[in-house]
């Protein structure tokens, strides 16, 4: 089990074990539900054109993914009014994923229906990879946080 799941693991469920043993092969996957907040951080003046590149080539992927049930909620946030240093974000993609196997494509099939998905939807792959590469260039920072409902 990688570290990254032993923490999803634990953030879904907290009354875990810390470190649980790993199951066999054949256990089904967990399906406490896992969420993500993912922030985004854009520089200044390129609002406009990360929304549009997240729109054509990312947001396909993420609605496929839901479609499939890998991911159960995808939730779209901008903040009412400006924020003034680290603090700040600008758009916030919160991300509800099925069980913590699917938010780090371990063990469900995640990780390959994505491929899939991506070489359906973008047969030019290269000039995705560009846009992708673009979208990045223009974020200040990017981080994410695992939510622990209680």
């Amino acid at each position: 089990m990688t570290a990254l799941l032993s923490l999803l693991l634990a953030a879904a469920d907290p009354t875990a074990a810390a470190v649980a043993p790993s199951p066999p092969a054949t256990a089904p996957a967990t399906t406490t539900p896992v969420v993500i907040e993912y922030y985004y951080r854009v520089r200044w003046g390129g609002m406009d054109e990360f929304r549009k590149l997240y729109a054509k080539n990312h947001q396909p992927v993420l609605d496929e993914m839901k479609r499939l049930g890998f991911i159960t909620r995808i939730e779209t946030e901008v903040p009412y009014n400006h924020m003034v240093g680290e603090a700040r974000w600008d758009l916030r993609v919160t991300i509800t994923y099925r069980s913590a196997e699917d938010a780090v494509g371990d063990g469900t099939g995640y990780g390959a229906k994505a491929a899939e998905v991506m070489d359906r939807l973008y047969t030019d792959r290269a000039k995705h990879d560009a846009e992708e590469a673009r979208r990045f260039a223009l974020l200040e920072e990017h981080w994410d946080v695992i939510v622990n409902s209680e």
